[in-house]
This record gives structure tokens, C-alpha cells and sequence, in this order.
């Protein structure tokens, strides 16, 4: 689906959409807990619909709020995780909670996204894997797993971390997991750790190091899943370039890490403020300046903050930015080419992304959404400030997270015709 988008301001109320990370982890948690658990607001996405699909291969029923978690058998040995790399990587650990093997599939982009620091500790466990074609997936693995030492690169992703974080206390003996580099959206495995506290698994972390004690069970819970930082960053930069917006559900002291934006935001002089008694954040349309952003802790918030930082006065400079390049798609390349099309001076120099600010964007043209859908989102926001119609190719990507994306911007006034 193309579609277009007259440049207006956007203003109102947004009920910001449930947290994508703590959906995955919740629902995870309660397959591996013995018993029923109710997790209340959790998204509905495709990558959520994805680790459904992979938990319910192991027995796992799924019926409204309620999450039947049953003894980890497999039923089926073909696993797809669609495009979601959270979905691949938490479950390749648990799937060599048994030892019958598991073939894991993917699209889009996914079967070309690393799981090298998976392959490193096979290699060193001597675990068995194949994979079936020149790609990461399809991928063939066996179990079982075992208990022990384990080294583990941090700077590629924390998804793998958190994979073993869920596995690794339900085997007979204790292991430890040593990180040989320094951990990079170290939010993410936090917000593991908080929920494995909630369901009774309980982790020591002392500096690099990660103490699991063995034999340890999850334990059903009740829980609802907050509001999403990550998705609420598109709203909040949309308030500071248009008019202003209200934000609800979000909880003011989360452990998200890209909770982030709320700093960066009023580093750059942007207005915002959470009213305790209504219980929402308050974002109104300022005149914001150019800062220097680390995105090594939060890069899902890059493709909405570079947007940011072409409409906002003087110089933005992004560091530690690589690991962008390993997303949905190179949100570094599609963010140059986006931002470049709309006629803003953007660099990249090494690690590091380099933008000039400016008042107006180039509308009346056509942009990709590089199958991505942070891209497609950003390019949306973006639009706001275009001096034409804004195309998107390619947008119902959005799917991916945010499935009711343009029904929340066009309640905004935004308008919006498929072309």
C-alpha cells in the first residue's frame, strides 16, 4: 500500500499503543511458567503474532488475556519468526530446552541479521546447527542446552543475552554468562531482568558478569503491559514540529530505555511536561536546537530523533551509530537517502551522523519505506513540516509494530489517501 499525506499539524490525544519489548518478554514468561497467567494490554503486531506462533510450537495456548503455559515439548518443527528479530533470538535458546531439532524461518530482512554470537557459543558447546542455505535462516539446531560458563559479546545486540537470560534458570545446574564487551541497549536486558524478577526467576548481575542459580520455575502471574516509549517518540517529536499533543498510558518512572526521549527532548528545548494528575504527558509545538545524541543505548529512537534534528536550529551530531545498520533494514543508509531527498545537509563521517537543521522539508515527492517500519513512521512525522504531499511506499509495513499507525495520525487531523 502507497500512500500520501498533506503536510498539516498534528494535534490532540494519543492513547499510546502497549510496549512491543515487554508484550514479547511477558508472553515468553508465562509459556515458561507452569500454569495460567493473564497479561493484559499486550500489542497486537505481527512480530507479537510471531513469538505467539513460536511459543505455541512448544505447547503453549493462547486464549484472550490468558497465557496456558504446559511442559516444553515441541509440536512443530518448523518455526516461523516472519521478520522479528526479537522473536528469532529469545527462542533459539529455548528452543534447545529439548533435544529434538528445530528449523527456524524468517523474511524480509531477518534471515540476513547476525546470529554469529549464537553460532560462537554452539561452536564452544559443542551444540549442533546447520544452516540451509547461504542466509542465517533457514537455520537447523539442536539441543539440549547446558548449564555452564558462558562468554557473550554486548555490543551486537542484547537480544542474544536476553535469549539465555530466559533459558538458562530453567536447567538442573547454576551458569554464569560473562559479557566480553561492554553491553549496548542495556535498557532492553533491564527491562528482561524486571520481568523475570515478576514471574519468580531470580538473576545476580555484578558487573559483566550474570550469576543464574539453576533449577529455578516461573511462576504464573497477572500482569499488564505499559505503554511504549519507542512508539511514543513519533507523537511526541510530531507536538514539537506541529501543534500540541497529549499522551496517555505511559508510566512516567519506566525502565524502558528509550523512556530516553523525554531527556533528549528537553536537552534540545523542547516543551514537555507530564501532568501527575491526568496522568499524560503535554507536548507542545517549540523551537528545538541541535545536540549530540549517543544512540548506542536506544537505537530503535534514531530514524524519529534524526527527523527531529532536520527540523530543528544548528547542528545535530549522532554517535555510535553502526548498529543501526543491522535493523529491518540500514536505518542509517535509508535515513541518509530520506533526509537527503527532503533536501536537508546530513554527513556521515566513521561512527557518526552529522545533521543540519532546517525550517522547511522538499515535499511533492516520492520516498521509500525500505520494507522498515521506524522508516515508514519517521518519513510520516516528517511530512508534517513538507512544503507538498508526502508519498510513502510501501507503508502498511508499519504492521510490523504499529498496525494502527495512520488511523491514530489521521485522528490527529492528519490527512492521508492511499495512491
Amino acid at each position: 500500500m502507497n500512500i500520501t499525506i498533506n503536510p498539516k499539524s498534528l494535534s490532540g490525544v494519543v492513547p499510546v499503543v502497549s510496549s512491543k519489548s515487554l508484550s514479547h518478554r511477558y508472553i515468553i514468561a508465562s509459556a515458561l511458567a507452569q500454569g495460567t497467567s493473564t497479561v493484559k494490554n499486550v500489542l497486537e503486531s505481527e512480530d507479537i503474532e510471531a513469538t505467539k506462533h513460536a511459543l505455541m510450537s512448544f505447547g503453549t495456548l493462547f486464549q484472550n488475556e490468558k497465557v496456558k503455559g504446559q511442559k516444553w515439548i515441541l509440536k512443530n518443527q518448523e518455526i516461523s519468526c516472519n521478520e522479528s528479530g526479537s522473536t528469532l533470538r529469545f527462542m533459539i535458546p529455548l528452543a534447545l530446552l529439548q533435544n529434538k531439532k528445530v528449523i527456524f524461518k524468517g523474511e524480509g530482512r531477518l534471515p540476513k541479521r547476525t546470529l554469529d554470537v549464537y553460532f560462537d557459543i554452539f561452536d564452544h558447546k559443542l551444540i549442533q546447527y546447520k544452516k540451509l542455505g547461504e542466509d542465517y535462516l533457514p537455520l537447523e539446531i539442536q539441543g539440549p542446552l547446558k548449564a555452564g560458563y558462558y562468554f557473550l559479546r554486548g555490543d551486537v545486540s542484547s537480544q542474544f543475552l536476553t535469549g539465555l537470560l530466559f533459558a538458562l534458570p530453567l536447567l538442573e545446574k547454576d551458569s554464569i554468562i560473562e559479557l566480553l564487551t561492554p553491553l549496548e541497549s542495556k535498557g532492553y536486558v533491564d527491562l528482561t531482568l524486571d520481568v523475570l524478577t515478576v514471574f519468580g526467576i531470580h538473576i545476580l548481575q555484578v558487573d559483566q558478569y550474570y550469576y543464574i542459580k539453576g533449577g529455578q520455575k516461573y511462576i504464573p502471574q497477572v500482569v499488564t503491559v505499559e505503554a511504549d516509549y519507542s512508539q511514543a517518540a513519533f507523537w511526541m517529536v510530531a507536538g514539537l514540529i506541529g501543534d500540541t499533543i497529549e499522551l496517555s498510558h505511559l508510566n512516567p518512572v519506566s525502565k524502558q530505555g528509550d523512556y530516553k526521549i523525554v531527556d533528549i527532548i528537553k536537552e534540545m528545548d523542547g516543551q514537555i511536561e507530564y501532568h501527575h494528575l491526568k496522568r499524560m504527558y503535554k507536548i507542545k509545538k517549540s523551537e528545538t536546537y541541535g545536540t549530540s545524541i549517543d544512540l548506542s543505548q536506544i537505537p530503535d529512537l534514531g530514524p524519529i530523533l534524526m527527523v527531529l534534528a532536520a527540523l530543528s536550529k544548528h547542528e545535530t551530531i549522532f554517535t555510535n551509530i553502526s548498529r543501526l545498520r543491522i535493523k529491518e533494514s540500514d536505518r542509517i543508509e535509508a535515513m541518509y537517502q530520506t533526509l537527503m531527498k527532503f533536501e536537508v545537509n546530513v554527513k556521515i563521517e566513521n561512527d557518526q551522523m552529522i545533521i543540519q537543521g532546517k525550517q522547511k522539508l522538499k515535499g511533492n515527492q516520492t520516498f521509500d519505506s525500505y520494507n522498515d517500519h521506524r522508516i515508514a513512521m519517521a518519513i510520516a512525522i516528517a511530512a508534517i513540516k513538507a512544503d507538498g504531499p508526502v508519498t510513502i511506499k510501501n507503508a502498511d509495513v508499519v504492521k510490523k509494530s504499529y498496525p494502527d499507525f495512520f488511523k491514530v495520525y489521521q485522528s490527529l487531523g492528519g490527512e492521508i489517501y492511499e495512491s
